[in-house]
């Protein structure tokens, strides 16, 4: 596997928000590779806005949980896919740090790693176009130790959050 120095990861994570309109502080070079593990879903309380039990989920790795709430009836998400979303992103705090509901303009994208965060790409394959799938990811498979932040400053994901997404599958087009 390759990696890449830190100043890459930072400007790829910051670049990666900024399409999607949110913004990156906190990337900061450092001697200091003594990092904490990342936060184990398992181990998080979650609030009852956020609608977790995680006994009821499916889990698809160490940091990857899924529930199905509506099995739909198109098209099978496939890796690769161009993929048109409605979500809701909170943290397990049920702290709503971004929607894309309808009446707005539904989330388009190419399911891969350039395009979304990792846990995406490993939970959306499988649904089925109508779909409603809720998703649990741990730090490793969201932002990490990365911070984002709004226009006005104020941090809407601290490092090392397990997040939770809401999210329906509108459309899954094959990749050419």
């Amino acid at each position: 596997m390759r990696s890449f120095p830190r100043r890459t990861r930072c400007f790829t994570a910051t670049l990666a928000l900024a399409v999607t309109g949110a913004s990156m502080q906190g990337c900061k070079l450092s001697s200091d590779t003594s990092l904490p593990p990342f936060t184990n879903p398992a181990n998080v309380t979650f609030a009852t806005p956020t609608g977790v039990t995680l006994a009821s989920m499916t889990r698809v790795n160490e940091a990857v949980y899924t529930q199905d709430f509506v099995i739909g009836t198109g098209r099978t998400v496939a890796a690769g896919d161009s993929v048109v979303t409605y979500y809701t992103g909170m943290l397990s705090t049920g702290f709503v740090f971004d929607t894309r509901q309808s009446p707005s303009t539904p989330s388009a994208f190419r399911l891969d790693t350039v395009s979304v965060i990792k846990g995406w790409v490993e939970a959306l394959p499988g649904m089925k176009v109508g779909g409603k799938r809720k998703i649990v990811l741990g730090p490793g498979k969201a932002y990490g130790y990365n911070t984002a932040r709004d226009a006005a400053g104020s941090i809407i994901i601290p490092s090392n959050s397990v997040l939770v997404f809401d999210v329906e599958v509108l459309q899954a087009i094959p990749r050419p």
